[in-house]
């Protein structure tokens, strides 16, 4: 009789296994290669708004970007706005548009999803780890709705805040911290990796039992897409594995793991910390 050609039942089970063996092998080592890219990419479009930033103040007398009300967001007022003339004046004016086109699609970090739920809140949605934070102004130019999205986190303390147009309040937390651009260490941390358009932090730091400290962003109880009232949580997120990259006045972006965040100086009084207690 003819021998037939062909692989047997045994030898085709050898083939699965060894198959599924190598992709158990590469996988993860796969979804690192992903990871180290994204953190690279993410690490690229900072830097871009170091230089970008740096050139703002080049051409305001040193002075920082200016400190814009909550009126002023629908308007352009976001400090990326500021920022957007020097990534592509032709491309961009003030106020129009939004951050899901043109060269303000930097403002997205390729690790944080852009949101695709159908959640119908008008209020702010908060970002997390994995997903980009989002404000849609109500009035947009020529009555357009218009979405402001994105995963960095403007350090507020790095604004120029002597403008006038700040509350009584708000004028006492804030004054004499970094009203120029020059006054800021090379240190002093710009813009990072985070879960909302801005935060505050400041003394004192995350407490231990602090209940609302989700590391991935998830939500406070009761009130997902909110975070806790605690500014620094707005930054303390697993983005690049458990650390996120922040952006230094001296332009250089550096992944710094979430226990170190705090050995820096976010504004001339804050008191740095080695190393935070973290869950």
């Amino acid at each position: 009789m003819r021998k037939q050609n062909g692989f047997t039942l045994i030898e085709l089970l050898v083939v699965i296994a060894v198959i599924a063996l190598l992709l158990a092998i590469l996988m993860p080592a796969l979804r690192r290669a992903k990871g180290q890219a994204q953190m690279a990419a993410c690490a690229a479009q900072l830097r871009q708004f170091g230089l970008a930033w740096d050139q703002y103040a080049s051409d305001n007398d040193g002075y920082n970007i200016e400190y814009a009300p909550a009126s002023e967001w629908a308007s352009g007022g976001f400090w990326f706005y500021q920022l957007g003339p020097y990534f592509s004046a032709k491309d961009f004016a003030k106020g129009q548009g939004d951050t899901r086109s043109g060269v303000l699609k930097i403002m997205r970090c390729p690790a944080a999803n852009i949101w695709r739920n159908t959640y119908k809140d008008t209020s702010p949605l908060y970002g997390s780890h994995d997903s980009a934070w989002r404000w849609r102004s109500q009035t947009g130019t020529e009555g357009r709705e218009e979405v402001h999205e994105g995963s960095y986190t403007l350090n507020g303390w790095m604004q120029n805040l002597s403008s006038g147009r700040i509350s009584e309040y708000a004028e006492s937390r804030v004054r004499n911290y970094y009203f120029k651009f020059d006054d800021a260490r090379g240190d002093s941390p710009m813009i990072s990796d985070g879960g909302w358009v801005d935060a505050w932090p400041d003394n004192p730091h995350v407490a231990e039992t602090n209940q609302f400290l989700d590391l991935r962003g998830s939500g406070i109880p009761g009130a997902p897409y909110r975070m806790s009232p605690n500014q620094l949580t707005r930054i303390l997120l697993e983005r690049h594995g458990r650390g996120i990259n922040i952006l230094f006045k001296g332009t250089h972006v550096q992944r710094i793991a979430l226990e170190n965040v705090c050995q820096y100086k976010f504004h001339r009084y804050f008191t740095p910390v080695a190393e935070l207690d973290l869950p």
